[in-house]
């Protein structure tokens, strides 16, 4: 085992990782906040509507009349910028590499990637067909091409940037912290599981739909990418679990209320967010027992113990 395993002495206590994620929060809403930044302001300028900068900034921009990709590209900057602000802290400050954060060696796993992608957009659009077969009334056909082809290109691009920050952030760096203080697994799931589910706590879902249905939706998800990297010893299938899950979401269906809201072929007339709970739990269960097949992974490891290497003299902090 490396990812867990990997971590030295260097700058390893539990301030040292909440300095990290707070100076690259500032980062982020600083430098990458500015295309969003400048995209209220021109709306609020060209209607001298004030109302119309706090509709964009709650993400209502169908009242604003904002260009939906062009919202996209701006709200997935913010990511792009948090991502890139922690490899580099991570790198100057307690000396791991990117790779050392994604898997604990010195190289990333790309097939492992595309396999979680594969299976979990597989798993996607096989529920998009069976919705369209059951109840094909129940979602509005919309495609726009100008619209759509600008879609697709951005959440292609920009998209895997965002939900690799947050699997580098809580199943990769988080993840690692956790476990070289508790040298425990199933603590590294729980609390990186939890962590995650209310960092979402804000999402417009969240008002929608209700937050202990959403806290379920989200921590659930955060498992499932958590148990997945545990078992595979990287990020790397979260990964691409992650990206399959968001870029659908995005080019294919969306919802209202959607923390998303992209020209998305399909958008769901309503939305049953038990039912989705279901499909998320769901799709966990056949994507891991698929994975665990196709790695040969050994559900025991998540109770072996986390064995840091032997540290002659701890350094200084």
């Amino acid at each position: 085992m490396n990812h867990l395993e990997s971590i030295t002495p260097k700058r390893n206590r539990w301030y040292w990782y909440l300095l990290v994620f707070g100076l690259s929060f500032i980062i982020a809403n600083v430098i990458g906040s500015i295309p969003l930044a400048a995209l209220i302001i021109s709306k609020a300028a060209q209607t001298g509507d004030a109302n119309m900068a706090v509709a964009i900034a709650n993400g209502d921009i169908a009242a604003a009349g904002v260009d939906s990709n062009l919202y996209l590209a701006s709200m997935m900057f913010v990511f792009v910028v948090f991502l890139f602000a922690m490899i580099f802290l991570v790198k100057k400050m307690q000396g791991r590499s990117w790779p050392q954060v994604v898997n604990g060696t010195s190289r990333v796993r790309w097939r492992h990637v595309m396999t979680g992608f594969a299976v979990w957009g597989a798993l996607a659009l096989l529920q998009l067909v069976i919705a369209l077969v059951i109840d094909p009334d129940g979602l509005e056909f919309r495609f726009d091409a100008a619209k759509f082809i600008w879609l697709v290109i951005i959440s292609v691009v920009m998209i895997p940037l965002q939900t690799t920050c947050e699997e580098f952030g809580f199943r990769g760096y988080l993840a690692q912290g956790i476990g070289s203080w508790t040298r425990n697994r199933w603590a590294v799931l729980v609390i990186t599981s939890v962590v995650f589910g209310l960092m979402h706590g804000a999402n417009p879902e969240v008002k929608e739909y209700g937050y202990g249905i959403m806290m379920a939706q989200y921590i659930t998800m955060g498992a499932i990418l958590g148990l997945v990297t545990l078992l595979d010893d990287g990020i790397e299938v979260a990964m691409g679990i992650h990206a399959a899950n968001n870029i659908f979401a995005s080019v294919f269906l969306t919802f209202k209320g959607s923390v998303l809201p992209t020209a998305a072929l399909f958008m769901a007339k309503e939305t049953d967010p038990v039912e989705d709970f279901l499909w998320v739990l769901g799709f966990g269960v056949v994507a891991i027992a698929i994975f665990a097949r196709i790695y040969k992974w050994r559900f025991g490891v998540m109770n072996r113990r986390i064995e840091l290497p032997a540290f002659e003299k701890p350094q200084a902090e």
